[in-house]
């Protein structure tokens, strides 16, 4: 077996976030946007080399489980229901599942896994707190939360970049790794919108 190239990595990515957009409309732009966060505050972190690019793949690959979600949540508008939240809970593991066989994608899904832990030992689908979870997976869980609070996804009216730093920031020590929030806040205004 041979070593996959950048390209043909690239090109499994794109399959795959073409894949998430046609099951859930928006789903690509967010895992780009996403993906561009995480590593701008990983830099910003001293992350350096593969482990930018690992988090990168992370970032980008986050929500890919929901391929294997039901469409019609995925796509739902509005508030879903305590059987529906469980069924979108699912999404990391199913991502964990679905990306498995690729070994290079490995650093990553302890990362994916683990986005919507939080730092206070609340989230799911393990419920780690603090440094048990993987700094790429805290990094994207920042991300993903920036980016669903600024992003028009027709259940929610966003909020302006401004408001959406002070959630997160006020979210720091509980939801978040202050460290990462702090690294984040320092990137994000520098950063411009892609995929809106």
């Amino acid at each position: 077996m041979h070593e996959l190239g950048a390209q043909e990595k690239n090109e499994i990515l794109v399959g795959l976030l073409r894949a998430l957009d046609l099951h859930g409309p928006g789903e690509r732009g967010h895992a780009e946007r996403v993906a561009v966060y995480a590593v701008a505050t990983g830099y910003e972190l001293g992350l350096r080399d593969q482990d930018l690019v690992d988090l990168r793949y992370g970032a980008t690959l986050h929500d890919v489980g929901k391929v294997k979600v039901d469409a019609s949540l995925v796509r739902k508008l509005g508030k879903l229901d305590e059987g529906e939240i469980e069924a979108m809970r699912l999404h990391a593991e199913l991502s964990l599942e679905l990306l498995n066989g690729f070994e290079w994608l490995a650093p990553c899904l302890p990362m994916i896994i683990h986005h919507h832990e939080r730092w206070d030992g609340a989230g799911y689908p393990v419920g780690l707190a603090g440094d048990l979870i993987p700094l790429g997976a805290r990094i994207i869980s920042v991300a993903e939360t920036f980016d669903v609070l600024t992003t028009d996804a027709g259940w929610k009216i966003p909020i302006d970049d401004e408001e959406a730093r002070k959630e997160v920031d006020s979210c720091a020590g509980s939801q978040f790794d202050r460290r990462v929030v702090e690294a984040f806040l320092k990137v994000q205004p520098l950063i411009q919108p892609i995929g809106v």
